[in-house]
């Protein structure tokens, strides 16, 4: 008789709980201003005049990979959805389109969990698991939002296509440097992320988690 591991009601109720906490962060850090350093929220970090890395993704990236695909998407959504409300509250024209906003951010979480689980098979250490798990997704939400946003650029910018806007907005993202803040946020996501990961990992681990059922 094959024995099938099912979560307890209080595991269950322990997740989404958890997931309810990292919504509210991803809140907080997409619509709470960051009063006396420009006109953003709290998630972004501002490194120089013209540089500003999001650490808005870094909870989606922690919940993701410690409560499954389904609770992985469920916070992609939530960044995505925050991150179209904030669009239209900090005036950001190029992400006030759902497709740009809000779709690279389900796709984003929907590929959390695999690759994550990918990395944690075969790299040993915890630590260097997490952080190049959570440095190469972090490329990936950087590269499918740069993607989609090529199209608001070209309808903002009133372009008559995309190819034509191409390399006008190539100048733009290397005239804000959005490049560099692309490397530190992998960066941040690597070292603080991954940190923060393992310990919750290994606390989580110490809970009662499943109980058999035949």
């Amino acid at each position: 008789m094959q024995v099938k591991a099912v979560k307890s009601n209080k595991v269950k109720i322990r997740e989404l709980t958890i997931l309810a906490i990292f919504i509210a962060i991803i809140a907080v850090l997409g619509l709470v201003p960051s009063f006396g350093l420009g006109s953003s929220s709290l998630g972004f970090i501002r490194i120089a005049p013209n540089i500003e890395a999001t650490i808005i993704h870094i909870p989606v990236l922690i919940g993701g990979a410690l409560l499954g695909r389904k609770m992985a998407i469920y916070l992609g959504l939530a960044f995505g959805v925050v991150s179209l409300i904030a669009a239209f509250i900090y005036t950001s024209p190029l992400f006030v389109y759902p497709w740009v906003s809000v779709l690279p951010r389900i796709i984003f979480g929907f590929l959390i969990f695999d690759v994550m689980q990918f990395f944690q098979k075969f790299i040993e250490n915890k630590y260097l698991a997490f952080g190049i798990g959570f440095f190469v997704l972090t490329v990936i939400h950087t590269l499918l939002v740069l993607s989609l946003l090529w199209t608001s650029f070209t309808m903002v910018f009133e372009y008559d296509n995309m190819g034509v806007a191409f390399i006008p907005y190539l100048t733009f993202l290397v005239t804000y440097l959005v490049p560099v803040a692309a490397v530190i946020e992998a960066f941040l996501a690597a070292i603080v992320g991954g940190v923060v990961a393992v310990r919750l990992k290994g606390y989580l681990a110490q809970q009662p988690d499943e109980v058999a059922e035949d």
